[in-house]
């Protein structure tokens, strides 16, 4: 069985390599009809024309010969020519129509390229006292973190800059090969990447600042009333109701009766008391950081335990309950409760900056 079918397939193959060379005989020179045709066509092509040139006015006339050959290879020839020529004219029609659209623009960005370019210089000068001014700035608030003020030199700027914009240009597929970036692009990016280095002092001076403003917004630095008169100070003193020698834990700040009372600082109300023989009718006030505030011998109050007050809120109003010899407001500051006991008098004349 096996002999069988490969006989067969040897058969198979030589019938079609006998079918292929008389395809080829058919198709070749070596077919009279196909080779009398190609004679025939070779036998017209190289006829030869006689062409006469009879100049007017003139008894000799010019004559030459060309075959048919010829006259068709001129003939594609010229019109070849003519084709090109054509396309030729379009083509340098639609160039000079893009040059000048090119040049309309080039005008006008070379306008605001020569005022960029003009500007680098102040820029750069600009930003040069700048960052002096931000170091200085953050040595005044005591900047610790002297890493922050460690910049790179300028030279060693510019050769990350070189190094990034090379691989850039040799990624942008739009660039001129050969060509390079303006320089002004060189200049701008170094500047860019000093005012990088920059941000971490600068956000450490901005953070300390922010924070340094929170907590003076935060600390009893204004006065609890609009006007008033000091009747005894922060310390030791002689009592003026029972005449022995004792501590005065705050200010006395003699006003008349109903004066309006303010908090000098945002805070929650602590408590709202009285004592007969005491601080009389008082508000304690909790800010933030430690801070207590005391507001003694009211005549009337306007708050509430656990109430929270903004700063210059009025809370009550001046007043002689308690143990008092006139009206006034008895006024004291604590640091971290009421066991320290600072003067308040240091609070009032420190300011608001």
């Amino acid at each position: 069985m096996t002999d069988y079918y490969i006989r067969k397939i040897i058969y198979s193959d030589s019938q079609i390599i006998i079918m292929f060379k008389k395809f080829k005989k058919n198709l070749g020179q070596t077919n009279p009809y196909i080779k009398q045709k190609i004679d025939s066509v070779k036998e017209k092509g190289h006829e030869r024309m006689t062409i006469f040139i009879i100049p007017h006015g003139y008894d000799k006339s010019f004559n030459f010969q060309i075959s048919l050959f010829s006259i068709v290879f001129i003939f594609f020839l010229i019109t070849s020519l003519i084709g090109i020529s054509i396309y030729g004219i379009f083509k340098s029609s639609y160039v000079k129509t893009q040059l000048n659209s090119l040049s309309n623009d080039y005008g006008q960005f070379f306008d605001e390229y020569i005022v960029l370019t003009s500007d680098i210089g102040k820029i750069q000068k600009d930003y040069s006292k700048i960052n002096d001014d931000l170091q200085d700035l953050y040595n005044l608030i005591d900047g610790s973190e002297e890493e922050l003020l460690k910049i790179l030199p300028e030279s060693e700027i510019q050769d990350h800059v070189f190094s990034d914009l090379k691989k850039e240009e040799l990624a942008d597929k739009e660039l001129v090969p050969g060509r390079s970036y303006l320089s002004e692009i060189y200049d701008f990016r170094k500047l860019k990447m000093i005012m990088l280095k920059n941000q971490p002092l600068l956000d450490a001076s901005n953070e300390f600042l922010e924070t340094r403003a929170n907590i003076q917004h935060n600390m009893p630095l204004v006065t609890p009333l609009a006007n008033y008169t000091i009747t005894s100070i922060f310390g030791f003193r002689r009592s003026p109701t029972m005449g022995y020698f004792e501590n005065h834990d705050g200010i006395d700040m003699a006003i008349a009766t109903g004066t309006p009372i303010y908090a000098t600082a945002p805070g929650r109300v602590a408590r709202v008391s009285y004592s007969d023989t005491g601080y009389g009718y008082h508000i304690i006030i909790s800010h933030e950081n430690g801070f207590q505030t005391l507001y003694a011998h009211c005549s009337r109050i306007f708050v509430s335990n656990g109430q929270y007050v903004n700063r210059g809120a009025t809370i009550g109003l001046v007043g002689a309950t308690g143990n008092v010899t006139g009206p006034h407001l008895h006024y004291e500051v604590w640091i971290g409760g009421s066991s320290v006991k600072t003067n308040p008098d240091e609070f009032l004349n420190a300011g608001l900056y």
